[in-house]
């Protein structure tokens, strides 16, 4: 049986090089029941680590439109397009998609340039949650396929989690000159309490910080744990 997987390991993965493109737009690994003959190359860990990623990014997704929402203004297409169908097109390309302003920059750094009240910019959103995507995707490799032969690690997973942490208490406080917070995302203290974006922020943590437990247990390699400070907000390294 081992044998057999085996070749059909190599096979799967020989037809998959030879067919794949350079750019391959696929937003984050794909729904398992989608996944047809592919599967036979999956261990059950593989499925898993899927399973995670597909949830992340969904997540992601939902806080990009809920963002938009809050903050009418700041969408670039707001003219050609409805919210969920500018969503849509920035998650149909790839993680990697290069937005020129932006495509030398790291995730982390990417986040900080959304947040800084010195950018001049029509959409904060946009490079908020690019940043926020390609940060949580280095956390996965780079990868939205896993087989047998994949690895990921444990610490970068939950480096992320932090990251998402500090990306989220950054949203929450980052005001212009003028004392207004530069996006809107929990309710203000005049507004009736909204709770809606802690909680989809604290799925997105608990999904990275659940699969680097999982990675760290079936490694049994430790995970070196950091408490976030309010005061330093530095991003950890992925």
């Amino acid at each position: 049986m081992r044998l057999y997987r085996f070749v059909v390991v190599t096979f799967f993965l020989i037809f998959t090089a030879c067919s794949q493109t350079p750019y391959k737009d696929k937003m984050a690994a794909a729904d398992l029941r989608d996944a047809g003959v592919s599967r036979l190359a999956k261990s059950d860990i593989d499925e898993v680590i899927e399973l995670h990623q597909h949830a992340v990014m969904q997540d992601l997704k939902r806080l990009m439109i809920k963002l938009y929402h809050r903050n009418p203004s700041q969408r670039f297409d707001k003219e050609k397009r409805s919210i969920e169908a500018s969503v849509d097109l920035v998650f149909k390309r790839p993680y990697y998609y290069g937005y020129k302003h932006w495509e030398a920059l790291s995730g982390s750094e990417i986040i900080h340039l959304s947040l800084d009240p010195v950018y001049h910019v029509n959409d904060r959103v946009l490079p908020f949650i690019v940043g926020l995507r390609k940060m949580i995707m280095a956390a996965y490799e780079n990868q939205t396929e896993f087989y047998y032969i994949t690895d990921l690690n444990e610490q970068k997973l939950y480096n992320s989690a932090r990251n998402i942490e500090i990306a989220a208490w950054l949203l929450a406080n980052k005001k212009a000159k003028n004392g207004h917070l530069l996006m809107m995302s929990d309710s203000l203290e005049q507004e009736s309490r909204n709770l809606s974006f802690q909680r989809l922020i604290g799925k997105m943590i608990a999904t990275q910080d659940n699969l680097a437990s999982i990675i760290s247990h079936k490694e049994g390699r430790m995970v070196k744990t950091v408490v976030v400070k309010a005061a330093s907000m530095v991003f950890l390294p992925i």
